[in-house]
């Protein structure tokens, strides 16, 4: 008679399926499959009756690859910048509403001026925060170049 196999045969579950499509699909957009072979290891992979077979379907490439980096955050100063933009598309969305609330709608476009004031505020805030001049990826520097926090650590050292 044969010795019963030591390692049991595991089925494998429609969530283990899924993390080897998932994990086919970033070796795919790493470069280290085709498409064409992307297609045939997933039609393989929602096809597997066991835990075994899915892991043959990975066993020839790199078990620690790196997941796709997060989106990156944007900066301080563009975020300064989208909250301001924010803003401003909030501040003429009410002036436009009470505009078309009211019964002048016949009359003169008023909301024309605040949109005006509005543009030309971010055009300013864009400019002093993306421009060439912002002091990008630093804090504001205080009088005399220095930062504030330096100054006082001068001072302090002074006396």
């Amino acid at each position: 008679m044969s010795e019963p196999d030591p390692t049991p045969v595991l089925r494998a579950s429609d969530a283990e399926r899924e993390r080897t499509a998932t994990l086919l699909r970033e070796h795919c957009a790493a470069g280290r499959l085709t498409p064409e072979e992307l297609s045939q290891r997933l039609d393989a992979a929602f096809a597997a009756r066991t835990v075994a077979e899915l892991d043959a379907l990975a066993a020839d490439l790199p078990a620690g690859a790196a997941a796709p980096a997060p989106p990156r955050a944007a900066s301080p100063a563009r975020q300064r910048v989208l909250h301001a933009v924010g803003f401003a598309a909030l501040v003429n969305a009410a002036c436009v509403a009470i505009w078309l609330a009211s019964d002048e709608t016949d009359g003169a476009f008023w909301p024309k001026w605040v949109l005006l004031a509005t543009a030309i505020r971010l055009a300013f805030v864009a400019w002093a925060e993306l421009g060439p001049g912002a002091a990008h990826g630093e804090s504001r520097q205080g009088r005399g170049g220095a930062r504030p926090a330096e100054r006082a650590r001068e001072r302090a050292d002074r006396r």
